[in-house]
């Protein structure tokens, strides 16, 4: 088989698949082909397969799974800027509210997905959405107001425990 050949099976070069032209089982696999997310406009068509509500949900999750490895694109504050959006809608769907919020978790954050952490805790969210809201908190103790964050919820029903887990973690000690 020549190189050229190969270049058919091989999503990761850069002859990715228009997401455009592709549906369904296709599109799923496609996107978990993707093993790194460095092209701006690879990214801007995942992003825009994320942000679709009349895809499907499964294929949706893929996108946000895929945009997890985003964290060195150009378009890393309009993806955490959607994914925000995303979880604001009260009229979006929870499991891909909960993907959204697992790649906010892995890509580097900023004071606004702390807010947003702590907004989805301090809400009536469903508890797999405040889960992976927690995770963001866990996954950045250095961004500023994720100390104030974790301590907020120190008598939070389902995460005061961790909370309290985590702030001795960073502080080394019980003296909060």
């Amino acid at each position: 088989m020549q190189m050229s050949d190969m270049n058919h099976f091989n999503h990761n070069n850069n002859e990715h698949p228009d997401f455009n032209e592709i549906s369904g089982e296709e599109k799923i696999q496609a996107l978990r082909d993707l093993i790194e997310l460095t092209d701006s406009q690879l990214t801007h068509q995942v992003l825009s397969i994320g942000m679709d509500t009349h895809e499907e949900d499964l294929i949706r999750i893929e996108a946000w799974r895929a945009l997890g490895m985003a964290e060195s694109s150009s378009l890393l504050d309009e993806i955490r800027h959607a994914a925000a959006q995303l979880v604001r809608d009260t009229e979006e769907d929870e499991d891909v509210q909960i993907y959204a919020l697992q790649t906010l978790a892995l890509l580097p954050a900023t004071e606004a997905e702390i807010t947003l952490a702590q907004d989805v805790l301090s809400g009536n969210a469903y508890i797999l959405l405040q889960g992976a809201a927690f995770a963001i908190l866990t996954a950045h103790k250095h961004v500023a107001g994720t100390v104030l964050a974790l301590k907020s919820l120190q008598s939070h029903p389902h995460f005061g425990a961790s909370a309290k887990r985590e702030l001795h973690s960073i502080s080394g000690s019980d003296d909060l």
